[in-house]
């Protein structure tokens, strides 16, 4: 069955969710980040939130620097996405792959009912919590084929790569589409057929015409 997202850490779960802020467009390139100001905000002392600074800045998503605190970094330009777009598709459809004799019909009615949180974010238009949720969903493939070592690397992909209904692609009244999306994955997953499966995954990383179809569908019927 899909395996339970891990118990995070104060640090972790301010990290998680800056993460997903920053991912989601919620701070500007160049806008400074205060310590005292986060840990504020989350009702914590400095200290975890200086860790959450260093993690994310090694990740990419910050830029420190010396005497002059912490700022968002820049977007990757369209060439490091375009490299490391298919490193997120071989390592995701590599874990589809393992895991997916794993993956019957009552695992993923059980995952599909973990969706509701997914849902609500995105009928509420929170734009950092759908990333979250987004993430959960494709980190969960990870997980169950047990590649968790692969987490960092796969984390650092994520954060130099642009999720498809980023920097308003989508209005907000359009976000459950992103929903909707993960839903027809999962139906993919359900017909027991892992090559098209593999090709499904493939085609929503790359934001390719298993997405446009989902969008067609959904726009279809509110028309």
């Amino acid at each position: 069955m899909p395996i339970t997202q891990p118990v995070l850490s104060i640090a972790d779960q301010i990290a998680t969710r800056l993460r997903a802020e920053l991912m989601a467009g919620s701070f500007k390139p160049g806008d400074a980040l205060r310590e005292e100001q986060v840990a504020e905000r989350f009702g914590v002392s400095r200290h975890p939130v200086r860790k959450v600074f260093q993690q994310l800045a090694l990740e990419g998503l910050l830029v420190a620097r010396r005497n002059c605190g912490v700022t968002v970094a820049p977007p990757p330009n369209d060439a490091v996405r375009g490299l490391l777009l298919p490193m997120r598709v071989q390592i995701e459809t590599y874990a589809l792959q393992s895991c997916f004799d794993r993956l019957t019909r009552p695992a993923l009615e059980e995952w599909r009912g973990q969706l509701g949180p997914f849902r609500l974010a995105c009928e509420e238009g929170d734009r950092a919590a759908v990333f979250e949720r987004d993430m959960d969903f494709h980190r969960n493939l990870l997980l169950e084929a047990d590649l968790g070592d692969l987490l960092p690397l796969w984390t650092q992909i994520i954060n130099k790569t642009t999720a498809f209904y980023e920097h308003d692609r989508l209005g907000k009244g359009d976000l459950p589409i992103v929903y909707e999306v993960h839903v027809a994955l999962l139906d993919v997953f359900e017909r027991r057929d892992v090559d098209a499966a593999v090709v499904a995954l493939s085609e929503h990383i790359l934001n390719g015409e298993f997405n446009q179809r989902i969008h067609r569908r959904w726009h279809a019927t509110r028309a």
